[in-house]
């Protein structure tokens, strides 16, 4: 028998039903949802946000993240929009647009600038990095990967959206949160079939919902999360979160929009890629973790090698490009590399076994530079939404200190289990001493 306390909190209102009207309709409050909607109201439209989570924390962006690729035309940058762009579409084998992806290069620093107005924090304003390689010490810009080019920052993204939801209350505009649209409402208009609303539900009261609207905007995430068989392999999953299930592309089909690169989502997302971890991970190397040091069950570091298969000497040339090479993108290259092996970041595990290395592997960030350990684990790990909980805040309380200890990881993805502490070397069975199942 239930008791009062185990009822629904919220009051049933099926069969009821609300319309709302407006300018300016969109659908989705991630943050290109939220940035359109600012925009339109900016411009004095009256815009209605629908949201099937809480904007103020929904989406990719939602739980944080901890750079922001692209932002060319930062003061710092020693790149073009067009040379970024162009290196992504050969990375991507072509399955790519590169329209979007040079528009993006082009805008994603004014729209960095604007998140900071918005409240958000670009910068090291604290001077907490001050004096690091990777800070840009008179605009306080902190970069990623290829320090030499500088155009990618390190951002403290779990202060985005909460500023994104302040500029919209700020505007007036109205947001419906955790209401799931479900279906678009379309007309014929000059011939053309013209998006007019939508129809929605309160997914916490079941009342329906009919929004009307001159025009629509579908902001909603692709369908990234399809196909996941088991959450504690890589397998055919991808890193953003459990809610992008694709609804915003079935709304998009049945009311008959044009799809394009969808040969893209075949090859290039649901596959992962072989670099993309589950939901609950620890991000991998090419990305977050990116280029920690990386060592076997017997203490012996696995180098990383530049594009001609020389070995990186110091922790600081893993960040710079090699002599020859203008830029590289984060964990590799641009150009076809002259050498199969370029570091732990891109080695699968049998070529690792053939080279002597034995598992486990750790990532040891003990053996890095200061502040590069800081600005890892502190704040790339710290701020990516994915690892801030189950990695940085569960290690943590349970006493990893990465001054210390190496941390377990599987190879060139970072789904971490457990931690080793580290006594001046490694013993013969390190993972004796591990703590697992953390």
């Amino acid at each position: 028998m239930f008791t009062n306390e185990y009822q629904w909190p919220y009051s049933n209102e099926f069969g009821k039903e609300e319309s709302v009207t407006s300018d300016i309709l969109v659908l989705g409050g991630g943050l290109a949802g939220c940035f359109a909607a600012i925009s339109a109201a900016q411009r004095g439209k009256k815009v209605v946000l629908v949201e099937k989570g809480a904007t103020k924390r929904s989406g990719s962006a939602g739980t944080g993240f901890d750079h922001y690729e692209s932002a060319c035309t930062n003061p710092c940058s020693r790149v073009t929009p067009k040379e970024i762009a162009e290196a992504y579409v050969d990375e991507q084998d072509h399955y790519s647009n590169g329209i979007l992806h040079y528009i993006g290069c082009r805008e994603s620093y004014d729209r960095l600038l604007d998140l900071e107005r918005f409240g958000g924090k670009i910068r090291d304003v604290e001077d907490e990095f001050k004096g690091a390689e990777f800070r840009d010490d008179e605009t306080k810009f902190m970069f990623a990967y290829d320090y030499k080019n500088r155009y990618t920052l390190r951002v403290w993204g779990s202060t985005f959206k909460p500023a994104l939801y302040n500029e919209l209350k700020r505007l007036g505009v109205t947001i419906y949160d955790r209401t799931e649209a479900t279906a678009l409402l379309t007309k014929i208009v000059d011939g053309k079939k013209r998006g007019t609303g939508a129809i929605g539900m309160n997914v916490h009261t079941g009342k329906l919902m009919v929004f009307q609207a001159k025009a629509v905007i579908l902001a909603m995430s692709r369908p990234a999360r399809v196909w996941l068989f088991n959450s504690d392999l890589v397998g055919l999953c991808e890193f953003r979160p459990t809610q992008s299930i694709g609804s915003g592309h079935a709304m998009g089909w049945r009311a008959g929009v044009e799809f394009a690169m969808m040969e893209k989502s075949v090859k290039g997302e649901f596959s992962a890629a072989g670099r993309s971890f589950p939901p609950y991970g620890a991000g991998n190397n090419h990305n977050t973790w990116y280029a920690a040091t990386l060592v076997d069950a017997r203490g012996v570091e696995i180098p990383y090698l530049d594009r001609d298969g020389n070995v990186l000497e110091t922790v600081s040339q893993r960040y710079y490009p090699v002599e020859g090479q203008k830029f590289f993108l984060k964990g590799g290259v641009i150009d076809e590399p002259k050498y199969e092996y370029r570091g732990p970041e891109t080695m699968p595990f049998d070529e690792l076994m053939k080279r002597g290395y034995q598992l486990p592997f750790y990532a040891d960030l003990s053996r890095m530079p200061e502040m590069e350990r800081k600005v890892i684990w502190g704040m790339m790990v710290g701020e990516e939404g994915k690892t801030k909980i189950p990695i940085l805040q569960n290690y943590t309380k349970r006493g990893f200190d990465p001054t210390e200890h190496a941390l377990q990881c599987y190879g060139s993805g970072w789904q971490s289990a457990s931690f080793c502490p580290r006594s001046g070397s490694f013993s013969a069975h390190p993972e004796a001493s591990c703590t697992t199942g953390i």
